[in-house]
């Protein structure tokens, strides 16, 4: 039997003000390519999180793998670099589990497993 797997890539920044905000896989792309901005992040250094949540629709099971990144926006709010976290201002576990449940907030409530 042939499992029906799909993919949801999300995107987050931790903002400087302690909040979350989602960019849509749109938006994430154009400001990586340099083409949009973000004018309230101008001059800042902000956390990034990455969310892909892998269905396999068959199983009912949900796969979850996060990757992080710091990200610098020049003084217009165009992206200029991104690397690894900081050692000095890592993602938390807090944060990085707020933002797991911000992005899991609109699927159905099933009996979840944890490995």
């Amino acid at each position: 039997m042939e499992q029906i797997m799909s993919n949801q890539t999300r995107h987050f920044v931790l903002t400087p003000d302690g909040g979350i905000r989602e960019f849509s896989t749109e938006e994430a792309a154009l400001i990586a390519a340099g083409t949009d901005r973000v004018p309230e992040f101008a001059g800042h250094d902000v956390r990034y999180l990455q969310v892909v949540m892998v269905d396999g629709s068959d199983s009912g099971e949900l796969r979850i793998q996060t990757a992080g990144a710091r990200i610098r926006f020049d003084d217009d709010g165009r992206l200029a670099e991104a690397g690894p976290p900081a050692e000095a201002e890592p993602i938390t576990g807090f944060e990085h589990d707020a933002v797991i449940q911000w992005a899991l907030r609109d699927m159905p409530a099933l009996g979840p497993t944890f490995h």
